[in-house]
């Protein structure tokens, strides 16, 4: 499996400057359940992992610096068991491959809808 960028997650970074408002109470929500709106591609026989669970990791992955569908595997790999446990993992982790199939079959569009402010 080749060490593909992850352009889907990465996505176009913005340019110029826009004005920041502060998020309040009401408009806060974990990134888990932000996740969960997103539309699973996958057939439910035979799903592992939580579909926001692996979007999450696959996010926090790329935001600590992977850019490959390898490094975000290790990235998940090299987190502490309680780590695994607040992302929704409960037995084993995902591997390259799986995260590759899964985000390649995302709707990139509804992904970076979830996860931009």
């Amino acid at each position: 499996m080749s060490s593909s960028p992850i352009a889907a997650i990465a996505g176009p970074r913005p340019t110029g400057t826009t004005s920041l408002t502060a998020v309040t109470d009401c408009e806060r929500q974990g990134l888990l359940a932000a996740l969960a709106v997103v539309a699973d591609p996958r057939d439910p026989r035979g799903v592992r992992y939580l579909l926001a669970s692996m979007l999450a990791a696959a996010v926090c992955a790329v935001m600590g610096g992977a850019c490959t569908f390898a490094a975000m595997a290790d990235w998940v790999r090299d987190l502490d068991p309680p780590a695994w446990v607040k992302l929704g993992f409960t037995g084993k982790l995902p591997v390259p491959s799986t995260l590759w199939r899964l985000l390649t079959r995302v709707d990139d569009t509804e992904l970076s809808g979830c996860v931009s402010f």
